[in-house]
């Protein structure tokens, strides 16, 4: 009995180890690839190793006591890096190619067998083979999630059947050179250490300093500029514009405070160039930040290919304007993925703070392993609105007095992943197969109609995110009357974009048909002063006339090429713009190779693509778009094509914007 305790023990005490190991070489590798993890949430993903490490070692344990034999630390290295792999078998949809992990395993322990070391088969060479296995696995773990449409077949099985067996066969070769087992484990840990010293590439998420500031104070009284940008925030989601939930109470406050624009729209169906033409007031085709039409060198920080152009140096941006008025900016972003600095919107902010809220580059298969269980766990990338408020107003309480602040916020809760956090899941947690399709991801570019089931869920979910931006909208508001910047600052409230929740069977916003529940966003507007002006404005204005209403209200310049009106001045026609994204063309196909323009005229929109597809709409007898008009109205459809070429006549080709920007084509 006492043998057997012991044996038990051992293993236990074997797993603790080994769940340590996974930990270590998982954060190791995420790191050097450009993860970002907090501290907190470091914690406990490692609690979480150890904890799985302990349970299979108690597995592994009790087969040994009851079978009488206690493993040597060899055994017991393979038999905890194979549980190790089997973790991520069950990540949803369960088994399928992946289930290779076990295949690998059971070839390594088999090759181990003949290979292994026997004399010396004790603590260390469980040490050692626990990292050369773990890591093997952890490598091709991130193989695929990087690569994966590209490991099929033979492929994929070499990756995931041949890395632990490799790790294995070049530590037996080492011994033949090197015959003490903690010398080679030294020389392992040294190549490891001087691999990631050499290709390691960890993310910047300092905040950006800008040095510069301007010398001479604006005159007293010069406003503050508060811009909040409601990153996928749909207008017609929102209570605030007629939406049946009571998802934005807090905006409707803060609207019957302000001017509601009920007819605003973005330029662009996207991050980037919503924000681009918001800090521009130029549209995609005069900005230049916009998607490129086909692949550029490189790639963005959390590892996809680019597809698109940043904003170039050449461009005044708002906050350029602002600095050079006399204000001190800052900006706090949550969308790390095309808002961060390599994308140019950091242009005259003085501070920059991009940082992801977790970006797990390689995830740990205790993570995978986890979600089974709790779905949400790890799963925003996104610092929260909370979080950036947090930050904005430490930055606010720092500013020197006598200054004004041209403070940017991006809050970022409505994007998916859809999964609302209690208690913004009121609307989802009790419907019907709520569970099941949590664990499900329904964020797909191809054009699919939902079951109805799936609409319900993930209306639900985006809604019950709205909520969670919007009680963070209100703790903002609160805390700037609180500190006394409310009532004289100028209050721009806004989204670069909306987002489609299954209607004309999509979902998600960058490269789908531009459409109204991708274009029509929220922009609530108060003035400075205690006699502002109120009220419902119904004039059709887009995100490039922000620009021009800054500028006017603080004083400074208008830069040259602004395509923008002041918002209570605009004559302009609404327009917006999408170029081709080669990933939706490479994966989807046809019906995403194909730019699109849209030009509104009161009631009726056009929608007009390079692939000669015409669709008119009745907004306001269609608000859908389900009737196409344009084949019934030729005279109406060729008149406002005409507009719309007119209107983008000024276009920057694609060749300029490639130079301008310094991007090679591949």
């Amino acid at each position: 009995m006492t043998r057997r305790l012991a044996t038990v023990a051992i293993a236990l005490a074997a797993g603790l180890g080994a769940g340590a190991a996974w930990f270590a070489v998982e954060t190791t590798l995420n790191w050097a690839v450009g993860g970002v993890v907090p501290a907190a949430l470091l914690v406990q993903i490692a609690a979480l190793d150890v904890s799985l490490g302990a349970a299979a070692g108690l597995v592994v344990g009790l087969a040994g006591a009851v079978s009488g034999r206690r493993p040597g630390g060899s055994t017991l290295a393979l038999a905890l890096v194979g549980a190790y792999g089997l973790l991520r078998v069950y990540e949803p949809p369960g088994f399928g190619s992946e289930a290779l992990f076990v295949l690998g395993m059971l070839g390594a322990g088999l090759l181990a067998t003949a290979l292994v070391d026997r004399a010396r088969d004790g603590v260390l060479a469980f040490v050692h083979l626990s990292l050369l296995g773990t890591a093997a696995v952890a490598v091709g773990g991130f193989l695929l999630d990087e690569h994966g449409t590209g490991l099929r077949g033979v492929r994929l099985a070499l990756v995931f059947a041949g890395l632990p067996a490799a790790a294995l066969v070049a530590d037996r070769a080492t011994a033949v050179v090197v015959a003490r087992r903690g010398v080679r484990l030294g020389l392992a840990l040294a190549a490891a250490a001087l691999a990631v010293a050499l290709l390691g590439h960890p993310l910047a998420t300092a905040p950006l300093d800008d040095p510069i500031v301007t010398a001479v104070p604006p005159p007293a009284g010069t406003p503050d500029v508060i811009v909040v940008s409601l990153d996928t925030t749909r207008a017609d989601h929102l209570s605030t514009y007629g939406y049946a939930r009571e998802t934005s109470p807090n905006l409707t406050a803060f609207a019957a405070d302000a001017l509601r624009f009920t007819q605003a729209r973005s330029t662009a169906a996207w991050t980037l160039p919503g924000h681009a033409s918001l800090f521009t007031g130029m549209y995609p085709s005069r900005h230049g930040a916009h998607l490129a039409g086909t692949w550029l060198a490189g790639e963005s920080i959390d590892g996809r290919r680019r597809v698109a152009f940043p904003l170039g140096p050449d461009a005044t941006t708002l906050a350029e304007v602002l600095r050079d008025r006399g204000y001190r900016t800052a900006a706090f972003v949550a969308n790390f993925s095309y808002l961060y600095r390599d994308w140019g919107l950091a242009q005259g902010f003085g501070r920059y703070d991009d940082a992801p809220g977790i970006l797990l580059r390689t995830m740990p298969h205790a993570v995978r392993f986890a979600r089974r269980f709790a779905p949400g766990f790890c799963l925003k990338p996104f610092r929260s609105a909370g979080e950036i408020n947090a930050a904005a107003l430490a930055w606010l309480d720092r500013v020197p007095a006598g200054r004004p602040v041209f403070l940017f916020l991006n809050y970022m809760e409505p994007h998916q992943p859809w999964l609302a956090e209690p208690p913004y899941d009121r609307w989802s947690r009790d419907l019907p197969e709520a569970r099941r399709l949590a664990e499900r991801n329904l964020y797909t570019h191809a054009i699919r109609n939902l079951t109805p089931a799936e609409r319900d869920f993930v209306v639900a979910n985006y809604d019950g995110q709205v909520a969670a931006m919007d009680a963070a909208l209100g703790e903002l508001l609160a805390a700037l009357r609180a500190r006394g910047r409310y009532e004289g600052a100028l209050v721009v409230v806004t989204a670069d974009h909306g987002e489609f929740l299954g209607e004309h069977g999509q979902v998600g916003h960058i490269g789908r048909m531009l459409f109204e529940p991708v274009l029509h966003v929220p922009l609530v507007v108060k003035l400075p002063g205690a006699a502002h002006a109120t009220g419902v404005v119904e004039k059709p204005v887009q995100l490039v006339d922000v620009l021009p209403t800054v500028v006017e209200v603080a004083g400074a310049t208008r830069p040259d090429g602004v395509q923008g009106e002041p918002l209570l001045e605009v004559t302009h026609a609404s327009l917006a713009e999408e170029e081709i994204n080669p990933f939706l063309v490479s994966r989807y196909g046809e019906v995403y190779d194909r730019g699109v323009r849209v030009f509104y005229d009161g009631d009726y929109k056009l929608i007009s693509t390079t692939r000669g597809e015409r669709m008119l709409f009745d907004l306001a007898h269609d608000p859908d778009e389900t009737t196409n008009l344009a084949e019934r109205d030729p005279d109406r459809t060729a008149a406002l094509l005409r507009r719309l070429h007119e209107a983008l006549d000024v276009r920057v080709g694609t060749a300029d914007a490639v130079a301008r920007n310094g991007f090679e084509v591949q």
